[in-house]
């Protein structure tokens, strides 16, 4: 028997079958379908941004508008309230500066549109003294609406005006008793004002009609070139990131898989070839390739004696070697899974990584700004016991901020910016759970975390959507001791399951009908129970109420290949999997009950200790 390796063959053996093609054809289908990934996930990443970015930007413009809004108001609020009570007790004449809300507010914000002249402020009314403040047609539609929506204080929106885009806060101002002095009947109205705006417009007011808002318009030039700016830097990060991300996967299924398979294939079209020498696959390592090159191998050996005794041992070398090239070809199917499984357990552990350093920092000091606020808030209740009589100014700063409610709700915002950061801990934490998809060492672990990060990956299956309503998650845990196992195998394990379970209740959903085309009375659900099933082992039950199975069914799930999907949809392999993963490599059992129409039940039952 002669044998030679691979390296040592002459190159006048190979008869060319295109390898490389072969080669490139693996590489080309893998990299498309990762750009499709990464092209959809860049989709909904860049949809989500702009939402987020259109929601920040409104909420900007609506405080740069609430700031100047405030200001008018405050304005007013002096003139009425301080300013012209303090003038009348000097004098009983009107004088327009100091007792016209109006004509002070207007005069206070010409000030300040010296400084800043592309805010407007405005107090239009439908039939006004001064007809600068003469509303036009879309300040009028305004009071319109406030005049038949009178539970509504406030109206916001977006106006363009002279080829320029305005954020608007518009408020209603209703006429109060206190504003009949000028604007009742002509008669009675004082002469200051009769000598500025005659008799013509602005009386006869009637109280509580709302007659006039108080607007605010605000550019959103910079606003929007900011948005614009930061759409663009992040679109070009993510691009970045994600031609150093192909790049990297492409290098690493090249070196790890593309090499090795091209390698495999090369021996094997050798042996077809020159059927009179035998060539066998070095074995090196003990992952899935190592363990098809030893298949090989023994197929190898196999076809020698095939070819040594072919008229005495054809007929049963030939079901050997049907078996052989079957377990050849799952090996090959759980291999590509498992690199899959893999990549995807890096990738995840690479996000999980890159979100909790900043989510380090900032749940580092929450904490501290918490107290930091805490101890201020404590300094300014001692200063006011000190000094209840606080100058006017300081007094008019604080009722501007509000300190009273500002005090209540700071702690409040710093407990739910806790919250928020301690949720945002636990999904990282489930991430990293996920990510030891590619651990080969055997360790005890707690189930309880491989199923919950299997649940987080699975997260937006379980949401309602188009196609299905919410479906419900029942985890009824037990007390499980520490389970010495292959941590990653066993999320695969829960990924295959809970999918299978998914994918049952959707089919229900999808072709049961009842009434008017649609199942009533039906709530999608899985129940996950694990329990301690005697001193030396676990049990995991995951149910699920979908449309079960036939006996002849269930006889056959574990079967290579055998799946009730469509094409397409599913390759028959991933209870082959399972079944593999539980009872060759943890020396567990694995089954299945069911019941057409009510639902079906997987469960596996694991040794909390391996013997080794």
């Amino acid at each position: 028997m002669r044998y030679k390796k691979v390296e040592e063959m002459p190159t006048q053996v190979f008869t060319p079958i295109k390898q490389s093609q072969l080669k490139i054809s693996i590489k080309f289908k893998f990299t498309v379908a990762v750009i499709i990934s990464l092209i959809i996930v860049m989709g909904v990443g860049v949809w989500n941004l702009n939402r987020l970015q259109a929601m920040a930007f409104k909420q900007e413009a609506r405080i740069r508008s609430e700031l100047v809004l405030n200001f008018g108001q405050a304005s007013r609020n002096y003139v009425i309230k301080q300013l012209a009570p303090a003038v009348e007790k000097h004098t009983p004449e009107m004088i327009l500066e100091a007792k016209s809300n109006a004509f002070a507010t207007r005069a206070i914000f010409e000030l300040f549109n010296e400084q800043l002249p592309e805010y407007i402020y405005k107090q239009p009314a439908l039939n006004p003294m001064n007809l600068a403040d003469k509303a036009d047609k879309f300040e009028i539609d305004i009071i319109n609406y406030f005049q038949e929506h009178q539970n509504i204080n406030e109206k916001t929106g977006y106006t363009n005006n002279e080829n320029q885009e305005f954020f608007y806060v518009a408020q209603p101002i209703k006429m109060e008793t206190s504003c009949l002095e000028c604007h009742g009947r002509p008669e009675n109205a004082p002469q200051a004002i009769l000598d500025e705006y005659g008799t013509r417009n602005g009386f006869n007011w009637p109280v509580g009609d709302i007659i006039s808002a108080l607007m605010i318009y605000v550019p959103t030039k910079d606003l929007r070139t900011n948005q614009a700016s930061m759409l663009q830097a992040v679109l070009g990060i993510f691009i970045g990131l994600t031609i150093v991300l192909i790049s990297l996967i492409y290098f690493l299924f090249d070196k790890l898989v593309g090499k090795r398979i091209s390698q495999v294939s090369q021996v094997m079209s050798q042996a077809a070839l020159n059927p009179g020498v035998t060539v066998r696959i070095e074995n090196k390592g003990s992952d899935e390739l190592a363990m098809m090159g030893k298949i090989f191998n023994h197929m190898a050996d196999s076809l020698d004696d095939v070819y040594s005794n072919l008229e005495q041992k054809v007929a049963e070398r030939t079901s050997e070697l049907e078996q052989t090239l079957q377990e050849l070809k799952i090996t090959q199917t759980q291999l590509i899974q498992t690199e899959k499984m893999s990549s995807l357990g890096q990738l995840v552990a690479g996000i999980a990584h890159e979100i909790n350093n900043p989510l380090s920092f900032i749940d580092g000091n929450i904490n501290h700004a918490r107290n930091y606020t805490n101890d201020l808030l404590k300094l300014i209740e001692l200063f006011q016991q000190t000094y209840p009589q606080a100058d006017s100014k300081i007094q008019e700063h604080i009722d501007k901020i509000e300190l009273a409610f500002l005090s209540e709700d700071l702690p409040k915002l710093f407990s739910s910016m806790k919250i928020g950061s301690d949720r945002i801990t636990e999904i990282v934490l489930n991430l990293r759970n996920f990510s030891r998809l590619d651990e080969a060492e055997m360790k005890s672990v707690n189930l309880h975390e491989g199923i919950e990060s299997s649940l987080v990956i699975l997260q937006h299956r379980l949401k309602a959507n188009a196609d299905h309503p919410t479906i419900e998650v029942i985890q009824n845990y037990g007390d499980l001791p520490l389970v010495e196992c292959y941590p990653g195998q066993l999320n695969q394990v829960f990924m295959n399951l809970l999918n299978n379970a998914i994918d049952a209740l959707i089919y229900r959903l999808e072709n049961n009908t009842i009434k008017d085309g649609k199942e009533t009375n039906f709530t999608p659900q899985i129940l996950i129970h694990t329990e301690i099933e005697n001193a030396e082992s676990v049990r995991i039950n995951i149910t699920d109420n979908g449309s079960g199975m036939t006996e002849k069914v269930v006889s056959q799930i574990f079967n290579p290949f055998f799946t009730t999907k469509p094409i397409g949809k599913g390759t028959g392999l991933g209870l082959s999997i399972s079944y593999k993963i539980i009872v060759e490599r943890h020396r567990g059992s694995i089954w299945c009950e069911s019941q057409l129409g009510e639902g079906t039940t997987f469960c596996i039952q694991i040794p909390v200790r391996q013997i080794h």
